[in-house]
């Protein structure tokens, strides 16, 4: 299930980058995703996801991490990943991330320190330090940290307002760059803005991109139609 979510559904921001607001209400979630065949980032994505393992009678629990990129002063709680307890009394414990966009798990892992898994052309791993745990990847060149999360209860609120400032700040990613992301266990394909980037069989590869190919490759390459534009993220370039 985990696994379909992934190569079905596409992880973009069109929304955000047409100035659109990113509503968590499942209704909305569902419109978006199966109606319009369109994809989300990942508080929509695990939303989504977390809805649908309730209805199959797991019991998800939300979690909010912080993704390991830049100076970590700078590191905020704007990711959402799922624990889920399953097995009799609820003691064998996984977790879901259906929302990291192209180098994110596949499928899911047990929660267990030192837990290791290879998806896709990449080997990640789970370790625990002090309240933390932390996600790594290693691919064919280097070993990175992706994220890390607490178990600490989060409210729907808390939700919210990471969902809010990731989509409306203008120090966001998200803000700052277009992408959209396609994975599969053979290959993982990503734009982002003028960057067309590969991962197969643990290898990365570049392909810059004109700006007049840019609605061509969400074409061929997604299957998404973009809007003429503007883009949030040509104000960012033309330093505005």
């Amino acid at each position: 299930m985990h696994a379909a979510h992934r190569e079905t559904f596409l992880f973009e921001n069109l929304s955000i980058q047409t100035g659109g607001r990113i509503s968590l209400a499942l209704d909305d979630l569902q419109r978006k995703f199966l109606d319009d065949r369109r994809g989300g980032y990942c508080f929509e994505h695990n939303t989504l996801f977390a809805a649908a393992l309730r209805d199959l009678g797991f019991t998800p629990i939300t979690q909010l991490g912080r993704v390991r990129r830049g100076p970590p002063e700078r590191w905020c709680r704007t990711h959402m990943v799922l624990r889920i307890p399953i097995g009799p009394g609820g003691n064998d414990v996984w977790m879901a991330d259906v929302g990291f966009g192209s180098i994110g798990l596949i499928e899911p892992m047990p929660l267990r320190d030192g837990a290791t898994s290879d998806q896709g052309g990449f080997e990640y791993a789970l370790r625990r330090e002090g309240h933390l745990w932390i996600l790594s990847m290693r691919d064919a060149a280097s070993t990175m940290d992706l994220y890390e999360f607490s178990e600490d209860p989060q409210t729907p609120w808390d939700v919210e307002v990471a969902n809010h400032f990731t989509s409306t700040h203008p120090d966001s990613v998200f803000r700052r760059t277009l992408t959209i992301q396609r994975t599969g266990r053979d290959e993982r394909v990503v734009l982002r803005n003028d960057v067309i980037t590969r991962y197969r069989d643990g290898r990365t590869i570049d392909e810059p991109l004109e700006r007049d190919r840019l609605h061509a490759a969400a074409r061929d390459l997604f299957g998404i139609m973009l809007p003429d534009g503007p883009f949030v993220f040509d104000s960012y370039v033309a330093g505005v």
